[in-house]
């Protein structure tokens, strides 16, 4: 959104909760009040349906002192009073949001609208924070007392037919609940804490633009990186290993390879996930059952193996034996699929034999090692293009004499004020070829193939794909700083 706008797409906005928090939901819903904005210098700017009114303003500066206030109007009049109570429901305005069944309903309308992944219930000496995990990072939504927190504990349990007498250990559920006519799957973790029962519950159809990702084109590699995944994936056999933390896109992208050869239908195709993060048709989806060793990762690969796949996904790596054993059946005609937790794509190499596959087992079967992370978008209503500093010319290998233009995040209504919008992911891909497995051979691995790496093709590393994402405008350069590259800004 525009500094100078004087309309706003309110069906977009994302107000942060501190700017709404300063109008009483009564207020807001009588005057037709929608805070949008809270500025560093105290500015807040309120959406109403007429800002010409010389009234409304005086009211709205008595009822928010110390801010300067700034009226802009809704694009579509007729749009804005749902989105006022979408931001200050009846629940809110009757005060019965105490009820778990309200809150239930409002958290995860917050969450939807905000394109959030997770909400979060952590509780405390005083009562319980619910935060929103939205494009990988945590924002305060509100606080509830300990008794109001104990009952939506309880109520979250019921609906995830999980056992509300059980405090004392770990459980997970699933609800599938509707909202707003739209379908919403929720996974629920609880874990018990010093002062009571943290849930967790991850929204699986949490965006909009999901479906946008199903397709391999749709996943932001380059035209080289697109080539080298889709050698590795048509190959007839052969390992692909994909490694990244914990919410690094690696299930996004391994479904959208699946999908991709299930289109064909000329492939058995089998997935070893822990737990089924969505049914994909034409895939054979097992679960496995960890917790209680009766499916383990290796027990289930050595079964699905006596079924004559063509494809196997193994959701992770997570011991020896599974590893040996996946690489073991590609030695045998099949096309495996799987991830593991390491920080860069030569690092899978040494994490394999660190977990005991023989060197000569890695350098026969894997085809292709990748890397990969999520960086935020910025935000497309608010970004502004400012040329690079010398600092930044440097530390990237520019030329100061002639610094190129980066997109630089401002924040606006649109982004909840935080200059970001969405994420896309950056990859690292390190092909096995003869030289890779030459040094295998040699026994380097670690920092020797990240030198490999570097030398053949430095635009295929982290970095060098999160600079290429910079100067496309599809990051910036403080992402990828923060989330590859942790010296690159250092001065």
């Amino acid at each position: 959104m525009n500094a100078n706008a004087t309309t706003v797409d309110v069906d977009k906005v994302r107000p942060p909760q501190a700017a709404l928090d300063l109008l009483p939901a009564r207020a807001a819903r009588g005057l037709g009040a929608l805070p949008l904005t809270l500025g560093e210098d105290g500015a807040l700017t309120v959406c109403v349906a007429d800002r010409t009114d010389p009234g409304l303003l005086d009211r709205l500066e008595r009822l928010t002192p110390g801010h300067a206030v700034r009226l802009v109007e809704p694009r579509d009049p007729e749009t804005f009073p749902a989105a006022l109570r979408t931001h200050y429901p009846d629940a809110l305005l009757n005060g019965t949001l105490d009820r778990p069944e309200e809150l239930f309903t409002y958290l995860l309308r917050r969450a939807l609208a905000r394109n959030a992944s997770d909400i979060h219930v952590s509780p405390d000496a005083t009562g319980a924070r619910i935060r929103l995990r939205i494009d990988g990072h945590l924002e305060a939504d509100r606080r509830e007392p300990p008794e109001a927190a104990a009952e939506f504990v309880s109520y979250i349990k019921v609906l995830a037919k999980l056992d509300i007498a059980e405090k004392r250990a770990p459980q997970d559920g699933n609800i599938d609940t509707e909202l707003d006519g739209r379908s919403v799957a929720l996974r629920v973790a609880t874990v018990p804490t010093l002062y009571g029962e943290h849930v967790t519950l991850r929204i699986l159809s949490q965006t909009l633009t999901a479906p946008q990702l199903e397709r391999l084109e749709h996943l932001g590699m380059s035209p080289g990186q697109d080539r080298l995944f889709r050698r590795a994936l048509h190959a007839p056999n052969g390992v692909i290993i994909i490694s990244g933390p914990t919410g690094s896109g690696k299930t996004t992208t391994l479904y959208a390879a699946l999908r991709a050869l299930a289109a064909s239908d000329a492939l058995h195709l089998v997935s070893i996930e822990d737990p089924v993060e969505k049914p994909i048709d034409g895939v054979t989806q097992i679960k496995v059952d960890s917790r209680q060793e009766r499916v383990s990762f290796a027990r289930a690969l050595r079964s699905v193996l006596r079924h004559d796949p063509d494809v196997v996904m193994i959701g992770e790596v997570r011991d020896g034996e599974t590893a040996t054993t996946a690489l073991r059946s590609a030695l045998t005609g099949h096309l495996v699929l799987t991830t593991l937790h390491t920080n860069s794509a030569p690092a899978i190499l040494t994490r394999l034999t660190d977990l005991g596959v023989p060197p000569y087992l890695v350098a026969a079967t894997l085809r292709l090692a990748m890397a990969q992370r999520l960086v935020r978008r910025p935000c497309p209503a608010c970004m502004r293009w400012e040329p690079a500093t010398e600092d930044e010319c440097r530390a990237c290998g520019w030329d100061p004499a002639a610094p190129p233009n980066l997109p630089r995040a401002k924040g606006c209504a649109y982004c909840g004020m935080t200059g970001y919008a969405g994420r896309t992911a950056v990859y690292e891909m390190l092909p096995v070829d003869d030289a890779v497995r030459a040094a295998l051979a040699d026994g380097r691995k670690g920092e020797a193939l990240e030198r490999l790496l570097n030398a053949r093709a430095p635009e295929w590393t982290l970095r060098g794909d999160g600079l290429r994402r910079v100067l496309a405008g599809e990051t910036t350069l403080e992402e990828v700083a923060d989330v590859i590259d942790g010296d690159l800004l250092m001065t």
